[in-house]
């Protein structure tokens, strides 16, 4: 088995980058006008990118974050007149397991989402600088990459009984893809908890991975995939649009039980405040009359919470 490694940050820096290959650029999502989405409301394209990366030079954690240096000059740094004009560094979220899909310590990945912004009849208003390169990758194509960065929305380290629950929104699902794998199938841990997957889209042809979270929901008894899919499906409380705060609260009883033996719950994606739903439904379930972000904080605190939105 496989040490459990500790999280590593800025081994590349912008002033010294790693290049690495593309080895695939695989869509997850429907052309436009071809799935669910109206065209009104825009594209959600999403993509799975695998690049080649060589793990000792890049020894990363699931749960860290990789930055991506799309080339080019930054047309607001120029218009400035800036010395270095060069684009900021942007950081996309690691998909993949600590060691890479397989095992093999050779690749990273990631799950991106086309960042454009829209107007009312779905024309585009404003594209995405990093997503829209990622997202265009071609096999082959060198790629500029820092960090890696954070350590702070990690797995345990050590034995863990206790229950997780993974709240994603959108491509916050990444990196409960690969920390799912990891405990699963890597067992870098002695884990024997239960794993409940919460993963909400405005439409059902908008959750990716699907199979592969259903594949293993057949494999191992302690593993729940849980959708909640906002255009389609209605909740059982007020009649409106389900969310993954209606599935946390219809996990009640569950959750208050994991969380008194030292579970915990993480939460990925956007837009940045939709945290918010989930705190106001782990606050009725756990109780307490502090403030909603004392609580939070007090949770984060006893490493029962964690929270990467954007």
């Amino acid at each position: 088995m496989k040490p459990v490694r500790e999280p590593k940050i800025n081994l590349f820096k912008k002033s010294a980058p790693l290049k690495c290959k593309v080895l695939k650029n695989i869509p997850l999502t429907p052309d436009p006008g071809n799935g669910k989405r109206p065209l009104k409301e825009g594209m959600s394209s999403i993509h799975r990118i695998v690049l080649g990366i060589d793990h000792s030079q890049y020894p990363f954690v699931i749960g860290q974050s990789a930055g991506i240096i799309p080339p080019g000059s930054d047309p607001e740094k120029v218009a400035k007149g800036s010395d270095n004009t060069d684009y900021a560094i942007r950081l996309y979220s690691i998909s993949s397991p600590s060691y890479s899909m397989g095992m093999k310590e050779d690749s990273i990945e990631f799950i991106i989402k086309i960042d454009n912004t829209y107007d009312e009849n779905g024309s585009v208003t404003h594209k995405g600088v990093g997503s829209n390169y990622m997202c265009s990758l071609k096999e082959g194509d060198e790629v500029t990459v820092t960090g890696p960065a954070g350590k702070n929305f990690l797995l345990p380290t050590t034995d863990f009984s206790g229950d997780i629950y993974f709240c994603a929104t959108g491509t916050g699902i990444a990196p409960f893809y690969g920390m799912t794998y990891e405990l699963l199938e890597h067992k870098l841990i002695n884990f024997t908890g239960n794993i409940t997957v919460i993963y909400g889209a405005p439409y059902s042809d908008e959750i990716v991975l699907k199979d592969e979270f259903l594949e293993l929901e057949k494999k191992y008894s302690n593993f729940k995939f849980i959708t909640a899919i906002s255009r389609e499906e209605k909740n059982s409380f007020d009649g409106g649009r389900m969310y993954i705060g209606h599935r946390v609260r219809e996990l009640s009883e569950q959750i208050k039980k994991s969380f008194a033996n030292n579970g915990r719950l993480y939460i990925c994606g956007g837009p940045k405040g939709m945290e918010k739903g989930v705190f106001e439904e782990l606050q009725k379930i756990l109780g307490g009359s502090s403030d909603l972000e004392h609580f939070a904080e007090d949770l984060k605190e006893k490493k029962q919470l964690f929270v990467e939105t954007y």
